[in-house]
């Protein structure tokens, strides 16, 4: 048995790939449409809550039956802020287990930062050899 290669992975015809397509720096994350989805639904639940927070109004200064009121609208409104957050959260647990059986059937190549599919082992973009980046990582080899 030979010895494992160290050599690092090799593109088509011993070229590195081009220097636009090394490091492309995106002004937001490529996430999965589902988790920018997860995250809107979170942000408008956030404010939700906030909003409904804010409808609570002091009631200083109010006696009898104005103050009886007034203490009921406070307490229906920490009765709806909290059907909310229990809404939030029963939301993210079934979005989350959605994420997560939902997985993306591609896989973004290190070189080129193209969409490939999970059962190919070499980019089509630029041929990146996944496996041998694979067998080069478990060896310890670490690209420079």
């Amino acid at each position: 048995m030979g010895t494992p290669s160290t050599q690092p992975p090799q593109h088509p015809q011993g070229s590195a790939p081009a220097p636009h397509l090394r490091h492309k720096r995106r002004l937001f994350p490529r996430w999965r449409i589902f988790t920018w989805l997860i995250l809107a639904f979170n942000v408008g639940m956030l404010i939700w809550v906030i909003a409904g927070a804010n409808t609570g109004r002091s009631c200083g200064g109010l006696t009898g039956d104005a103050l009886l009121n007034c203490q009921a609208g406070q307490v229906g409104t920490g009765i709806g802020v909290g059907l909310i957050i229990g809404l939030w959260a029963a939301g993210d647990v079934i979005l989350g287990v959605l994420w997560l059986i939902t997985r993306p059937h591609t896989r973004t190549c290190p070189a080129c930062g193209d969409s490939v599919r999970r059962r190919l082992t070499r980019c089509s973009n630029c041929g990146f050899d996944f496996v041998q980046a694979a067998t080069a990582s478990q060896i310890g080899w670490t690209p420079r």
